[in-house]
């Protein structure tokens, strides 16, 4: 609608609420409403942000906002275990969802707001932030366009800091688990990178090192079966040493049988090397404004690039993933 200034609500401050934040100075036509959380430390950080006004209010309780604010957009950034109930509440309102990951605690959960999301007429889409960097973009680009064949095998890590964990990610009845909470950026990248889907997974988790975060886990694996016969490999872990120079170490390696592309330096680079060329280094584009893409797939004039039905699908795979660590065998995808 021509004129039309969207209202955006930041429900939780809990996840990639930034990547919403940053953007809103960048246009013209949204405003930010509201914003909730329930440690009022977090509210006061915020309210420093170059994106709220004079007229943004703040709420302790994702729910009252809802009940007294009319938001167009929801950041729906909260703990794991509270979002199903959210998008849900959002979706029965008709507000479009930008939502953080896993979208769901549970597979039962998952389908009801598929259900309800199917029934109605909002965008929604899930805070994939890796699909954005440049690096992983010149992968996909790269292999889509056949120059390393076949795809084989893929490889993904995803390695952090530990530092100290807020309590909600200390309990598995708020946390998604590390399989799910960060595995599903690096399933969602294979697939997104190769074009290939999954159709089986065995996974591994666990506390060794850090009892300090209670049942968080510090080191999860998952091993998956590509549908062309191909395999992949996820490690996760929150042991990257302090004195490491960045918090993250994360790399994708996709092996195909005429080439090889890979990241390097901690994700920040791509190199390939085929079977016609010595290893190259890869010139990046630019990124691209995950939120400014939102926007305009809910204004109908860009696609979005994080479409609901890969949310829903990478959600259901880390899900049967921690299932599998937990009945300790593969699980059919």
């Amino acid at each position: 609608m021509k004129g039309m200034v969207y209202r955006i609500g930041i429900l939780g401050l809990k996840g990639h609420q930034n990547v919403v934040l940053n953007s809103i100075p960048k246009m013209d036509d949204v405003v930010l409403a509201a914003v909730a959380d329930d440690s009022e430390e977090a509210l006061m950080k915020v309210k420093a942000h170059p994106a709220v006004s004079s007229d943004t209010r703040f709420y302790r309780s994702i729910e009252r906002l809802l009940e007294e604010e009319r938001i167009d957009i929801a950041c729906v950034s909260g703990t794991d275990g509270e979002r199903a109930r959210v998008l849900l509440k959002c979706i029965e309102m008709g507000i479009h969802i930008l939502s953080e990951k896993p979208l769901t605690m549970t597979l039962e959960e998952l389908e009801e707001v598929k259900r309800a999301y199917k029934s109605s007429s909002v965008t929604l889409s899930m805070l994939l932030t890796m699909r954005f960097e440049e690096s992983y973009r010149k992968i996909r680009e790269t292999v889509m366009s056949g120059l390393i064949g076949e795809v084989c095998l893929a490889n993904a890590q995803k390695s952090y800091k530990l530092g100290r964990r807020p309590d909600w990610q200390k309990s598995h009845r708020t946390f998604s688990s590390t399989l799910a909470f960060i595995g599903i950026h690096m399933v969602d990248l294979i697939r997104w990178c190769t074009g290939r889907e999954f159709t089986e997974v065995m996974a591994y988790q666990s506390n060794v090192g850090h009892p300090e975060v209670n049942e968080m886990e510090d080191n999860a694996v998952m091993i998956l079966k590509m549908d062309n016969g191909g395999s992949a490999c996820i490690h996760l872990d929150y042991c990257r040493p302090m004195k490491a120079p960045t918090h993250g170490d994360d790399l994708l390696r996709i092996a195909g049988n005429l080439g090889v592309i890979e990241t390097y330096e901690q994700g920040s680079k791509v190199r390939l090397i085929t079977h016609e060329s010595i290893i190259e280094d890869l010139p990046l584009g630019k990124s691209i404004d995950e939120f400014m893409n939102f926007m305009n797939a809910v204004k109908g004039v860009e696609d979005c690039e994080v479409p609901a039905e890969d949310c829903f699908r990478v959600t259901e795979i880390v899900l049967k993933a921690r299932e599998s660590s937990e009945i300790g065998r593969p699980v059919k995808l």
